[in-house]
């Protein structure tokens, strides 16, 4: 089925298989249209080259390769394709709708600067899209807000790879004579020179709209630093940005990681040695050594954290899903996927799990053993952002009683799940969440995970729904004799 589409700039194309309708906004080289996908009963957006560029080989052949770009970096961050067509009179791309609008459109609500936690945010997003694009051998030369689309769930997508190119390659075939690619307040000063290139000009654009984002500025000319001109913004955000903005690519970062991680860690800094604290620690030196000394035996003591990943079969032990097991990291595919770690576990224990979901939107979970039954923690569970122990005593997370933590794809969280009889106890990034009682009720993995523990038994398990997850460490310590120990000291 196709629809003949009358553009502005020129006479009808038409879409194969696609519904157009209305004009949703201008792209790069092209305009955009809302379509519906009739095979897939989707909506879609469509991107339909220009009138006075459809007659142009080199402006058809840059939209392809974009579709053909934009296909292969398959990316939570980066706009999806779906086709792409050659009409009679041109071409068009059929892409992912993302209804949100662009961050050009967010930034003129904030023309002050947006929030520092939502600036860091959408550059974290922004900045693991073009992680993505970069592993794949790809950088994007155009980098811009109105290249950067909000979805509807408040996440950033990086779209219009109509400049990319393989890294270290510099085809003149794809640019005009003379000219350079890119738009002006964006490019990294080597695009105006010329000659070799790579992800650190991206790097350069992303400084820019990190300045835009932080200040609602662009960086022109000679300007002050982020945190001159708005108080609030950490020294070490404000030098981060700064170095990124640097005219030579080799003071900038190795890599746009780097860069986001600088904005998220300052370097860490010893402070001088106050006086009142000196006297401090006088006066409790003094009274420490004049204390009266009783049993100075320590306490019962935990057990060592033990890796339980170190033992898994990735064959053997896989209740769903498919894993890759390299060097001791395991990672999970887009299916529904569950690995078992450990077969008995003791009464009383502490599970730490470090893990960063690449892909996808849904949970990913620890199954754990307590009071002889199966427990599911998840953590953004049922796309809502739901966290905590699942099904306790047959209640679900959608009942209201966990805690809110959505995941964002490319970051590392740790999470430590404390368990005991009668309480388990869940904090992530070191941060205590909550504590749910779970004194004599029974637990089990929700039905959608596919596993029954009963039929396939595990004492400890990773679990990630439809989300591909790399599992850098997952370690356990018995807390047994230590408790018991207190106990039996009472």
């Amino acid at each position: 089925m196709a629809r003949a589409l009358e553009t502005p700039e020129s006479g009808p194309v038409t879409v194969g298989g696609v519904e157009v309708g209305a004009f949703i906004g201008r792209g790069g080289m092209g305009a955009v249209y809302l379509g519906r996908q009739v095979s897939l009963d989707r909506d879609v957006a469509v991107k339909v080259l220009a009138g006075e560029l459809a007659d142009d080989p080199l402006f058809l052949e840059r939209l392809e390769r974009e579709a053909r770009v934009m296909a292969r970096l398959r990316h939570p961050n980066i706009v999806a394709v779906h086709d792409f067509q050659r009409t009679g009179d041109g071409a068009a791309i059929v892409m992912e709708l993302v209804e949100g609008g662009s961050l050009r459109e967010k930034l003129r609500h904030h023309p002050q600067g947006l929030p520092l936690d939502e600036a860091l945010r959408m550059l974290r997003q922004i900045a693991a899209g073009l992680e993505a694009a970069h592993a794949a051998g790809v950088i994007h030369r155009d980098m811009k807000p109105e290249n950067v689309l909000i979805g509807g769930d408040g996440m950033a997508r990086v779209t219009d790879f109509g400049l990319a190119l393989p890294l270290m390659e510099n085809s003149p075939r794809l640019t005009r004579t003379g000219t350079a690619a890119g738009t002006v307040e964006y490019m990294a000063p080597e695009q105006f020179r010329g000659g070799e290139m790579d992800a650190r000009l991206d790097q350069f654009a992303l400084g820019v709209i990190a300045y835009e984002l932080l200040t609602g500025r662009t960086p022109r000319g000679s300007f002050d630093a982020p945190h001159q001109v708005r108080a609030d913004i950490p020294p070490h955000v404000s030098a981060a940005v700064m170095r990124a903005l640097r005219p030579e690519p080799v003071e900038r970062f190795a890599s746009v990681a780097d860069f986001i991680l600088a904005l998220h860690a300052p370097a860490p800094r010893t402070p001088g040695v106050r006086p009142w604290l000196l006297v401090c620690a006088v006066l409790l030196a003094a009274g420490w050594l004049l204390w009266p000394k009783t049993d100075q035996t320590p306490g019962p003591q935990p057990g060592p954290w033990r890796d339980a990943i170190a033992g898994t079969r990735i064959y053997e032990d896989v209740l769903g899903g498919d894993w890759k097991n390299e060097d001791g990291v395991l990672t999970s595919n887009e299916q529904i996927c569950i690995v078992k770690l450990e077969e008995t576990l003791p009464e009383y224990y502490d599970v730490r799990m470090r893990f960063t979901r690449l892909g996808g939107m849904d949970s990913v979970a620890l199954f754990f053993t307590a009071n002889t039954t199966v427990g599911c923690c998840d953590l953004d569970a049922w796309r809502e952002g739901l966290a905590g122990v699942q099904n306790i005593g047959g209640e679900s997370l959608l009942n209201g009683y966990g805690f809110r933590f959505p995941l964002e794809n490319g970051r590392a969280y740790e999470m430590l799940v404390e368990v005991r009889p009668g309480e388990v106890r869940v904090s992530v990034d070191g941060e205590f969440k909550k504590a749910f009682n779970i004194e004599g009720k029974y637990l089990h993995p929700p039905v959608e995970w596919e596993w029954n523990p009963i039929e396939r038994p595990a004492a400890l398990a990773i679990g990630s729904y439809m989300s591909p997850t790399r599992f850098e460490k997952v370690e356990w310590r018995s807390q047994d004799h230590a408790i018991k120990g207190m106990a039996a000291a009472k």
